[in-house]
């Protein structure tokens, strides 16, 4: 009596009929407009689903659970494309962050943003991503923005940097979380002139 080799056992176990991306990327459609829609409470595996128009198990084969399947959906959503600048000036540098801070919060991405951030403590996985992905890039942009304000005496030394990225960031959160309203233009060069109104040598 023979016995298969390994490898034949390991190629018959991969043979099967490939992954449809199409599945894919209607799964991840329908979890964005279940978000925007019903936020992530709604946003079930079988919501989605039935919007993608597939069964539960195909769900589970791409993803193990809502959370893995949210953030893949989100990603591009939370991951705010912003510039590391260096324009010579404070007030340039924090424009050009919340410029395009603002711009990444318009539209369906600020929606799918604000309808994950706000239920974010119940979600850890999504927590963390959102962390890696938004507050920690910006916090630290800002940081070596006010550092090298200081060092340029633009601005005064401030004790805790991260606490004036706080108060720039803040306003942006409460316009696009607890308000839903899209952020208007102009409102990045009003909030960053009324921080650095604060912060200017006395």
């Amino acid at each position: 009596m023979s016995t298969a080799s390994p490898t034949a056992v390991a190629t018959r176990r991969t043979r099967g009929r490939p992954r449809d991306p199409g599945v894919e990327d209607a799964a991840l459609g329908a979890a964005r407009s279940l978000l925007i829609e019903k936020g992530l409470s709604g946003c079930t595996i079988a919501a989605v689903a039935e919007r993608a128009g597939v069964g539960k198990g195909t769900i589970y084969l791409r993803w193990p659970d809502k959370e893995t399947l949210v953030a893949d959906a989100i990603a591009d959503a939370v991951t705010i494309d912003v510039p590391r600048p260096d324009t010579g000036s404070v007030r340039g540098d924090l424009l050009e962050i919340f410029e395009a801070l603002a711009t990444g919060l318009r539209g369906d991405r600020g929606l799918l943003f604000a309808a994950t951030v706000a239920e974010l403590p119940r979600y850890p996985k999504l927590r963390l991503m959102c962390d890696e992905r938004v507050m920690k890039p910006l916090v630290s942009m800002i940081t070596e923005v006010i550092a090298r304000g200081t060092r340029r005496r633009e601005v005064r030394k401030v004790a805790d940097p991260a606490l004036v990225a706080d108060l720039l960031f803040a306003p942006f959160m409460i316009r696009v979380l607890l308000w839903q309203q899209s952020i208007p233009k102009g409102m990045p060069t009003e909030v960053v002139d009324r921080v650095l109104d604060g912060l200017r040598p006395r």
